[in-house]
């Protein structure tokens, strides 16, 4: 139990799954590489999703640059932080960024690698429908990061308004007490929530314009027999 626990809760678990991970697709990448040759995909399949982490890892990490700016408060108290960045508040800006960008990446590569299974997904083989180059994939990825950031940024000024006050009873509590600078506070949970439901909104978005992109080219193909 105490092994269990460290795997899956502890920052030096969370880097070892992560290291197995890569070394399971590893050797798929490279058994389909010596059975097919210059005609395998797995290789190409994960450098798409290692793109797709990556880039998610990115947006984390200076998301969290930004929101650490905004409220500290979000991190030390709201992340749970205190114990890591110590007594003084408010904490060291070194420390406290790079505690933020930490969370940053540990919150956003998981989203980065499940955006890249759904498009590639939505570009498996088909009797009907030509697959399309990973290449194309990558043009998608644009749509989500826009959609996350609109909506990050929807929920930046619904947290600076103190709307999420009027449904959680907590941030209620904050505002009528002035604790925590809560608009603030408010404003950086805002982000976070908002990121979320963008990204979530432009994978869908990004797995329909695969499928769109699909069907318009079997009518360009039909167009031109």
């Amino acid at each position: 139990m105490q092994f269990w626990n460290w795997l899956i809760l502890s920052d030096a678990g969370l880097f070892l799954r992560i290291a197995v991970g890569v070394c399971i697709f590893a050797v798929f990448a490279l058994v389909d590489l010596r059975k097919n040759r210059a005609a395998a995909t797995r290789w190409r399949e994960y450098a798409f999703l290692l793109t797709c982490v990556l880039a998610a890892i990115a947006y984390g990490a200076m998301n969290d640059q930004l929101t650490s700016a905004i409220s500290w408060e979000y991190f030390y108290y709201g992340k749970d932080l205190a114990n890591q960045l110590g007594a003084q508040v408010p904490p060291d800006p070194l420390k406290l960024h790079l505690a933020a960008a930490i969370v940053g990446i540990k919150a956003t590569w998981s989203a980065g690698l499940l955006i890249g299974v759904a498009m590639l997904l939505a570009n498996n083989p088909s009797k009907c429908l030509p697959r399309l180059r990973n290449r194309s994939l990558l043009r998608a990825l644009p749509l989500v990061l826009l959609l996350t950031l609109l909506f990050a940024a929807a929920g930046a000024i619904a947290g600076r308004f103190a709307l999420p006050a009027l449904w959680n009873s907590d941030f209620a509590d904050m505002l009528r007490r002035n604790e925590m600078r809560p608009r603030r506070f408010m404003t950086v949970y805002g982000i976070h929530l908002g990121g979320y439901i963008g990204g979530l909104l432009g994978m869908l978005a990004a797995v329909w314009r695969i499928r769109l992109r699909r069907r318009l080219s079997v009518v360009d193909l039909s167009s031109h027999a």
